[in-house]
């Protein structure tokens, strides 16, 4: 006499309530063809395709162990950022009965160690979440339960100085973030672009650039303060050195007369 799957009774008790085959497999973790030997000995035909299920919850397991283990579906749901009616109806078909554990189990985050010592080198949580691909708000909770003190907040010219590097001549590059294909500096600050030069500019003028703004010194995308100009600056440049020249080729021309 061959020797009976100790999952035997679960697994007929579930084919008796018109389950799939690999449903019951993948509840009960056992081999697909356990379930369809079951089947077989108790003479059942196969579910009808009313039975067929749609592809299982990807955390589907992680959520059956937590329900074992008496968690709360709002618990499981902190946990595994899974629907709560996916979660209970987990629950209802595995049998799992109500909640024992009423207090959320203190399972660290995966990236906790990496998430803390990111945040003790002084970065934002949002800039610590961007880097680790992790949720803001769990970087939030973790700060606040390692008693990390948020950063003071930069101001725009703080973080703009910050993505500076000083150049012979007095001059500046930006080491910043760039986009496209020439390369442009640009910085993001409060979900906002902007222009380095931009700012270079209103440093020096205390006015918003007009038009585009770039560097009049010849260093290539030098942010500098005072090499850079906008629209209307370099219109008026040009117009004072077109009238610089005048003015010496008449003084030139006096003096070789």
């Amino acid at each position: 006499m061959s020797r009976q799957h100790p999952q035997t009774a679960q697994i007929r008790a579930l084919l008796d309530a018109g389950r799939n085959d690999a449903h019951i497999a993948e509840q009960l973790d056992v081999n697909v063809r356990v379930v369809r030997d079951v089947r077989r000995k108790a003479g059942l035909p196969p579910a009808p395709r009313t039975a067929w299920r749609r592809r299982p919850h990807p955390q589907a397991r992680t959520i059956r162990v937590l329900l074992d283990e008496g968690h709360t579906d709002a618990a499981i749901r902190e946990e595994t950022g899974a629907d709560v009616r996916t979660i209970a109806r987990l629950r209802h078909e595995g049998g799992f009965g109500k909640a024992t554990v009423t207090r959320r189990r203190g399972r660290p985050h995966p990236k906790d160690a990496q998430i803390r010592e990111l945040l003790k080198t002084g970065l934002s949580s949002a800039e610590v979440a961007r880097r680790l691909h992790a949720d803001r708000a769990a970087v939030r909770r973790i700060r606040a339960a390692a008693q990390i003190p948020a950063p003071a907040r930069r101001t725009l010219e703080e973080k703009w100085a910050a993505n500076t590097r000083p150049l012979e001549g007095g001059h500046l590059e930006w080491t910043g973030e760039r986009v496209g294909t020439s390369r442009s500096p640009v910085m993001r600050y409060r979900e906002q672009s902007y222009s380095p030069g931009a700012i270079a500019f209103r440093m020096r003028t205390g006015r918003d650039a007009v038009g585009r703004v770039q560097a009049e010194c010849g260093v290539h995308q030098c942010v500098a303060p005072a090499c850079v100009e906008d629209q209307p600056g370099r219109k008026a440049r040009r117009a004072a050195d077109r009238r610089a020249d005048r003015a010496y080729r008449v003084i030139f021309g006096e003096t070789a007369g």
